[in-house]
């Protein structure tokens, strides 16, 4: 029976009484077995089935975080799932995956053969999918990364002397707003609508339908069409196209409840939305526009939500009530669901629903519904028993990893801010540590090289420790990065694995000339997404400047030459005003010689530098680090790491500045940021 259908339209069937003759015995076994705890009202109607909805989303950000949790994560999936066998589904709403130490440690042949049958980039994140038993995921953006060969080589079972010798992804990947049809790389793995997740391992489809406890819950997909600017789709095409820099909210609805319209025409009354949009108020705003969408598991935002009963891990706040509860388009209510990444938390949604499909709110629970910490050092806490496999995974991972950060290069005695919030806002240690690392690198191979820009959404992880005591209940303490014994590195050492880790894509470095008035521009589109939290937000070096959050954002030029005045109000190269009161001051024409990253300069995150070509190579003046003659040596060291790239020029800038003097800049609030002022939390004193 379908809830949206009207009730006119429903035939009194034989059929139908058996139905819910069956939905009352079902109700009757889920209260002897645990569900249904919520208090009721005498007489109220009990659900007539519940499903347990495991997720999870974001494995994007910390190795260290994501290794070390994982293990008593699969212990949490292990005793909710034995508790409710018939009843549970595990799902992820995508960025299973990102370049990185944890990505490059599965393409070790000696280690990770034996583990997964043949090694290769990113699938041992795959494999601990597998484990975990996840029956499906969403496409995100990080999934992409590496561009759509890589994501079918890692997803794909791989096939030698007419043996799998790869299993691929266990579970289906769904995103019905994708063509994946357009792309020559994911064109083979496109697998029709509505078919069970069990027939669609290592296949790509819109939606998929599962079978839990006896009832068909439909599983639809969605990707934020914001992938175009920040990821490689290769030649997928993810409806609806951007307006300008913004989603089309209601044509994206459109677009999804088209699928969903499919799945209630073929009888399912039980709907999951994976989305991955980026910002949890997407995934709001789609709640609310839909019609038969029961649930929404969020992905992209990072989103802790939480409930007062959820003890959460130290340091963390919650930053939503769990599950964000509204009504649909109908009128039927629908809830959106989120936890935060690298496994630290398990999401667990006990929901209830009645006879016709919908959602039971008077009977939500949240002593069982919430966010579940994983502990991040002790795999078996509060008595759970951890996958086997997702532990000899993990310690395989870890033990190529290790190789790593017994490398190092400096010393750094505070803590470098590199987590998402801060470097997508506002100045930090680490934005400024990298991008003046940029600038020396380059100054040495081009001494006339004068600033230096670069996007926060390319730092993926900070550098130290966060501290907090057992049951404390007090802020957490930032420090520099603790000692690893095992790998020999010294507390305080910045090691080759946490440059990997906070620089997982290692962007290279371009220098060319841009004019005054293009460089306001650059600066006025960076923070055009900062209320959204965008990974385009500039990180500087050699410059400073002003902007006002608030404020109406400029208009760009066609070529993104030029702007009107908007939120930067004051920019200041040296002793050079360039922008004063939000306006270009003197010749807008004169030239600044910058280093920024390949990524930006080919187009990454909506940048335009003024490229005729994808490759950039139509940028004036142009220079390409990583092809020059002194690449890898550019300050005078010898860091063994690719050449011309963040990695490298960091590395050699903390060999020569900070090699026996720590780095000592601690992170200063918005307050007392002076290279990039936030003209809400301070005065402007770019100009003084």
């Amino acid at each position: 029976m379908n809830h949206r259908t009207p009730s006119s339209r429903l035939p009194a069937t034989t059929h139908e009484a058996r139905r819910a003759f069956a939905r009352a015995a079902t109700a009757l076994a889920l209260a002897a077995c645990g569900f249904g705890a919520a208090a009721q009202a005498p007489g109220a109607p009990a659900p007539a089935f519940t499903l347990q909805l495991l997720h999870f989303a974001d494995v994007d950000g910390s190795d260290t975080t994501a290794l070390g949790s994982v293990v008593h994560f699969s212990g949490l999936v292990q005793r909710f799932r034995a508790e409710h066998p018939q009843h549970t589904l595990l799902v992820s709403s995508g960025d299973n995956v990102i370049p990185g130490p944890r990505f490059n440690a599965a393409d070790n042949q000696g280690t990770m053969r034996a583990l997964l049958g043949r090694e290769g980039v990113g699938r041992g994140d795959i494999a601990l999918m597998n484990a975990l038993g996840v029956q499906a995921s969403a496409l995100g953006n990080h999934d992409l990364d590496l561009g759509t060969g890589t994501f079918r080589e890692m997803v794909a079972p791989q096939v030698s002397g007419g043996n799998v010798v790869w299993l691929g992804a266990r579970f289906p990947y769904l995103s019905h707003n994708t063509d994946f049809s357009r792309d020559a790389n994911t064109r083979g793995l496109v697998a029709p609508n509505g078919r069970p997740v069990q027939e669609l391992h290592g296949k790509v489809a819109g939606w998929a339908r599962v079978t839990v406890g006896g009832q068909v819950i439909g599983l639809i997909g969605a990707s934020s069409p914001v992938f175009k600017a920040i990821t490689s789709v290769g030649g997928l095409v993810i409806d609806p196209p951007l307006r300008g820099t913004e989603v089309d909210i209601d044509g994206l609805a459109a677009r999804i409840q088209a699928g969903v319209d499919e799945m209630t025409a073929a009888g399912i009354d039980k709907i999951v939305l994976l989305a991955h949009m980026q910002s949890i108020e997407v995934e709001k705003a789609l709640a609310r526009k839909l019609r038969g969408v029961d649930i929404i598991v969020a992905g992209g935002s990072n989103t802790l939500m939480a409930d007062a009963d959820d003890a959460l891990r130290p340091g963390d706040r919650a930053a939503e009530s769990y599950p964000h509860l509204t009504r649909d388009a109908a009128g039927d209510p629908v809830v959106v669901v989120n936890t935060d990444a690298d496994y630290k938390y398990l999401g667990r949604f006990i929901a209830p629903f009645d006879a016709r499909g919908v959602l039971m709110p008077q009977h939500f629970d949240s002593k069982l519904s919430g966010a579940w910490a994983a502990s991040q050092g002790d795999d078996t806490a509060g008595g759970v028993t951890p996958i086997p496999q997702v532990v000899q995974i993990r310690d395989g991972l870890r033990r190529v990893i290790n190789a790593s950060d017994g490398v190092f290069y400096g010393r750094t005695a505070v803590f470098l801010e590199g987590r998402r919030q801060a470097v997508r806002t506002e100045e930090t240690n680490l934005g400024n540590l990298s991008a003046d690392a940029n600038l020396a690198y380059a100054r040495d191979l081009d001494p006339t090289v004068q600033v230096s820009l670069k996007n926060g959404g390319g730092i993926r992880a900070e550098i130290g420790a966060v501290v907090a005591p057992p049951g404390s209940t007090s802020e957490a303490r930032l420090e520099a990065p603790s000692a690893n014994p095992d790998a020999g590195r010294p507390a305080g050492a910045v090691s080759r694995l946490m440059l990997e880790a906070a620089f997982k894509f290692d962007n290279k470095l371009w220098v060319f000339d841009v004019s005054a008035a293009r460089l306001h521009a650059l600066l006025e589109f960076g923070v055009g997404d900062v209320e959204n939290v965008g990974g385009r937000f500039p990180q500087v070096a050699g410059l400073s400047f002003s902007f006002d959050p608030a404020a109406a954002k400029g208009t760009l030029a066609a070529d993104g030459s030029s702007t009107t005045p908007g939120r930067v109000r004051s920019v200041k190269v040296g002793n050079d005003v360039v922008v004063r009161d939000g306006a270009v001051q003197g010749d807008p024409a004169r030239s600044f010689r910058l280093v920024t990253l390949n990524f930006l300069a080919t187009g990454g995150d909506g940048y335009r530098f003024g490229a005729s070509n994808p490759q950039g190579d139509g940028l004036p003046r142009l220079l390409k680090l990583d092809a020059h003659p002194r690449a890898g040596a550019a300050l005078g060291g010898q860091v063994g790491l690719p050449p011309g790239g963040e990695q490298d020029a960091l590395a050699e800038h903390l060999m020569q500045a900070h090699k026996t003097v720590p780095y000592s800049e601690a992170d200063t609030p918005p307050e007392q940021d002076r290279r990039i002022q936030n003209l809400r939390r301070r005065a402007d004193a770019v100009l003084q």
